[in-house]
């Protein structure tokens, strides 16, 4: 008996240490899981699902009507069976603060797909991506029921240098483009409605004088559509200090632009202005933005100073509060966690625009915990845009709704001519102005065109010239849809739809394609893009330079590209912003079917 009293106690020790780990596993592991997706979400460069917000910023779980064939974040509170009576943020009213509380009219998408008939659907598939518009997207209606609010706000922001859909998977697929926002935003003034824009600013996504010139026709057309305040992202603050100031100010030489930061300064103290006040016949809308001080780490100029964020804050919302404002706004460019302690520290704000997050907005706007603020997502690429309303109304004076930017909304003229003039920069500016250089292949091959490959390889040549991927720089030379602007002198797409650039890094290898004039033999998406450079095969094998069989043997394998490392090779181009279709289950097998070839006849 004493034995088995000592292997009950020693077992039932054990069962306590074990509870004990799974009870306090229980309460880290969500949060930790919660950070690190988040961290993950800010630093990573494809689409995905939107960062859900933590518990320890928000008083309720993420929103409980997730758009059609989208994924959606799950609450670490919330239960996978969860009804539309036990979803917590149908109790918003109960635990929001007042202006938290107010702010719960925001509208359906469509008038079909309410927030109450979406609740409980399947998840979609993650393969589902949210760069493709669904048919709900292209058929939106746009505050259907709205009366006209005495003031409305049209948020926008992070366009990471997508200007405008590439039309790669066709353009009735993709969403964004200035040109689209400009038509929603010209629709809302036409109904006679005081329309105030705000963007959170990152509207580039690299370095470099490309990158410049498109920040420059970007500040133009924001100019061009009133902006009453945007935002800089850490992306344009890298540029050329001498191009931001041009941004800043009009023909004239005075500061006169929409931006709007109260801790960046630009070459200059006041520049751009700290705030921002917009008057509204009897009422004010007061508004100022700051850099988060996670993002202000990465930059580097002597030109552009940047002050602590909470600091640069706490005098801004000083002079708000003298400005005695009706309704004040915060653009805070930092992520969702910084945004939010940035409201804490000043809790005079009606409303929080941030730049964080990652994916689609929610349908509706997050309280803040221990604040009147609530924050409103604007997405990633500029694909959505966000149309709040103000009314006089003492119980929800604040309706919401978010516009996917489909082709629904026509191209507005005025920013495809604008276009035009970006794309004809580009032409004159030329590579060589544009700091292009021609950078050496892995293989440090050189090209020598698809008709050469053709020479021997007649019936894969023959297959290859009836696949889109032999008319690719024509497809940008006329582009479909909008052949009035050509393209083929844009970097962005000459890297996927010519022959010997880089495709991810928008670079030309040497010897790789200059011009239609210059190298007319690498047009097209040709053999080598995915075979690699073929000047040494091709000179071996024709007998122009003599080598050994083994040289000759090397040369011939290193042209082949096995069928299970080619769906890697295809994605250099078709990714998930060109073609999100290519990475849905099986897809790489089926698009093999439609260009399939083998070796030499």
């Amino acid at each position: 008996m004493a034995q088995y009293k000592k292997l009950y106690c020693y077992l039932a020790r054990h069962l306590i240490w074990v509870a004990g780990l799974a009870f306090v596993a229980g309460i880290a592991m969500p949060s930790l899981y919660s950070q690190a997706q988040e961290r993950f979400r800010q630093n990573s460069g494809r689409s995905g699902t939107p960062a859900k917000p933590g518990s320890r910023i928000f008083n309720r779980p993420a929103p409980s009507s997730p758009a059609p064939n989208r994924p959606q974040p799950k609450s670490s509170t919330a239960k996978s069976n969860q009804t539309p009576a036990s979803n917590p943020s149908n109790s918003l009213s109960k635990t929001a603060p007042s202006a938290a509380a107010a702010i719960v009219a925001a509208k359906p998408l469509t008038q079909n797909d309410s927030d109450t008939d979406l609740i409980g659907k399947n998840v979609p598939k993650t393969e589902d991506s949210i760069t493709v518009a669904t048919e709900a997207e292209k058929n939106q209606v746009i505050a259907p029921d709205w009366e006209k609010p005495w003031a409305c706000l049209m948020l926008t922001g992070r366009q990471h240098g997508y200007i405008e859909p590439c039309g790669c998977t066709g353009l009735e697929n993709q969403k964004g483009g200035l040109n689209r926002r400009d038509t929603l935003l010209t629709s809302l003034r036409e109904r006679g409605w005081d329309v105030f824009p705000i963007d959170t600013g990152d509207q580039v996504r690299r370095f470099g004088r490309q990158s410049e010139i498109k920040f420059a026709r970007t500040a133009e057309a924001l100019k061009m559509m009133d902006y009453s305040a945007v935002m800089f992202g850490p992306e344009e603050l890298k540029l050329s200090a001498t191009d931001l100031y041009v941004a800043l100010t009009d023909q004239n030489g005075n500061q006169s632009s929409p931006f709007v930061a109260a801790n960046v300064e630009i070459l200059t103290p006041g520049a751009p202005d700290p705030i921002k006040i917009i008057q509204v016949g009897s009422r004010k809308i007061g508004i100022t933005g700051v850099l988060g001080d996670e993002m202000s780490k990465e930059l580097r100029s002597g030109d552009v100073t940047v002050k602590p964020a909470a600091t640069a804050l706490k005098v801004a919302a000083k002079k708000l509060q003298d400005a005695k404002c009706d309704f004040l706004v915060l653009i805070a460019h930092a992520s969702l966690e910084e945004s939010a302690e940035l409201a804490k520290s000043e809790p005079i704000f009606d409303l929080v625009v941030t730049a964080g997050g990652y994916g689609e907005p929610y349908y509706k706007p997050e309280p803040i915990e221990g604040t009147k603020s609530v924050m409103l997502q604007v997405g990633v690429k500029g694909m959505y845009a966000g149309i709040v309303g103000l009314y006089d109304r003492k119980t929800d004076p604040i309706s919401y709704q978010r516009v996917a930017l489909s082709s629904q909304f026509e191209d507005s003229p005025r920013i495809m001519e604008l276009f035009g003039r970006y794309q004809t920069e580009l032409k004159q500016t030329g590579l060589e102005g544009l700091g292009l250089r021609p950078l050496s292949h892995p293989s440090t091959r050189e090209f020598v065109g698809s008709e050469s490959c053709g020479e021997c390889h007649t019936t894969a040549f023959e297959i290859w010239k009836n696949t889109p991927h032999a008319h690719a720089t024509d497809s940008i030379i006329n582009p479909p849809g909008r052949g009035q602007v050509a393209r083929h002198f844009d970097p962005e797409c000459l890297s996927c739809h010519v022959t010997g650039w880089n495709p991810q890094g928008f670079d030309p290898y040497v010897s790789g394609y200059v011009s239609l004039e210059k190298t007319p033999h690498l047009v097209a998406n040709g053999c080598e893009n995915c075979h690699g450079p073929g000047a040494a095969h091709v000179a071996a094998e024709s007998g122009d330079s003599v080598v050994s069989p083994e040289v000759l043997a090397r040369l011939r394998e290193e042209m082949r590209l096995p069928l299970d490392a080619a769906q890697d090779k295809c994605m250099e181009c078709h990714d998930m912003d060109n073609s999100p279709n290519f990475h849905k289950e099986n897809a790489f097998q089926e698009y093999w079917e439609q260009v399939k070839h083998v070796g030499k006849d």
